[in-house]
């Protein structure tokens, strides 16, 4: 179809801050077919907070806590109802949703724009008058470029992009300064974190790397905490038997800011995984029941390497279901040839 006529747009991706991050190629395209159009976006607040500095965006719309998967629709209906009316009212001409759940198919369809864009999801594509066409590629990046593929709008490239403020910037390097982490030496920060248990590589393979980045590659090594994860990522220090500085922030865009500041990122599958990558940082990923060739549309060019389990039956689950996780299988060794690898053939400072 040729691209059809809009003023206001939506785009909407509920969940999960890496699947935010990789819808950032759509926004791009769509801003840059649109020029003059105001485009929106509708997500979780946690990773809408991950957009918070894009340019291309007039608004990012926070859904409200009372619409939250395990908020009961009957108990916060009132709640919902005003949502769902506020969200009308914009006027919206087109409205991509990216999820397809049943919550997000929902909220497309109230918003009564013209051309609703979704997937042929059983029991909510009603909620769709333009159903995405596929390609044939797994990847999941190339399933959101595919909606704006289908509505005759240009797809330039597929890089994904995370913005900071030159504040956020500030405050990272003043942290970088506080911890005494100068320009001597080159920086690597490790993320050891994970949303799902089989995804997380373990802190004694975490604090070998750390160890040995130290003694052996004379890096500068930092630690990325998670919400709680202070206590452990303490504990994982200890094991290196290094003083690693922990970066513990409640904003993703001053996470961003440091991120680019470092040289190396090694992480497991998760959002900052994907942070890192879209500010330019080398990134080696670390991959468990996930896959790559789904998940990390990054090139090896850029200094991103992904590390896959080394097994051919993993059960793909978020809980794995055996003793020792499939994660495990990466060695720290391997770890540690890449990295040698990436920062050969990368700098990533920034220029002063």
């Amino acid at each position: 179809m040729d691209a059809p006529d809009a003023r206001r747009i939506l785009i909407s991706r509920l969940r999960f801050i890496g699947d935010v991050v990789l819808t950032t190629p759509v926004i791009r395209a769509l801003k840059r077919h649109y020029g003059d159009a105001e485009l929106y976006y509708l997500a979780e607040a946690g990773p809408a907070a991950v957009l918070a500095r894009n340019p291309h965006l007039e608004e990012v719309i926070a859904l409200p806590d009372e619409l939250l998967p395990g908020r009961s629709v009957l108990t916060h209906c009132g709640e919902h109802l005003r949502f769902l009316r506020a969200l009308r009212k914009r006027r919206f001409d087109l409205v991509i949703d990216l999820f397809g759940n049943p919550r997000s198919a929902l909220l497309t369809l109230a918003t009564g724009a013209r051309y609703r864009v979704g997937y042929t999801v059983r029991g909510r594509g009603a909620a769709y008058n333009v159903k995405i066409r596929r390609s044939d590629s797994l990847r999941v990046v190339d399933a959101y470029l595919d909606a704006v593929r289908t509505i005759g709008v240009p797809v330039e490239n597929d890089c994904t992009e995370v913005h900071f403020s030159d504040e956020d910037a500030a405050w990272a390097d003043s942290w970088l300064a506080d911890w005494g982490v100068d320009g001597d030496r080159r920086i690597a920060a490790l993320n050891p974190g994970a949303s799902w248990p089989a995804k997380t590589w373990s802190a004694g393979r975490f604090a070998e790397v750390a160890r040995r980045m130290t003694d052996a590659l004379d890096l500068r090594v930092l630690l990325v905490a998670g919400p709680g994860q202070r206590e452990a990522m303490d504990g994982l220090a200890d094991m290196a038997g290094h003083a690693l500085p922990v970066v513990e922030t409640g904003s993703l865009t001053r996470l961003a800011a440091l991120i680019r500041r470092c040289d190396l990122f090694v992480s497991n599958d998760c959002g900052p995984m994907h942070i890192a990558a879209a500010v330019g940082t080398p990134t080696i990923g670390l991959f468990g029941p996930s896959s790559p060739s789904i998940w990390f549309p990054y090139s090896e060019t850029d200094g991103h390497v992904a590390l896959e389990a080394d097994t051919d039956d993993c059960c793909g689950r978020d809980f794995c279901v055996r003793p020792v996780p499939c994660i495990e299988s990466i060695s720290p060794q391997r770890v540690l040839e890449a990295a040698e690898s990436v920062l050969r053939g990368t700098s990533n400072r920034p220029a002063e």
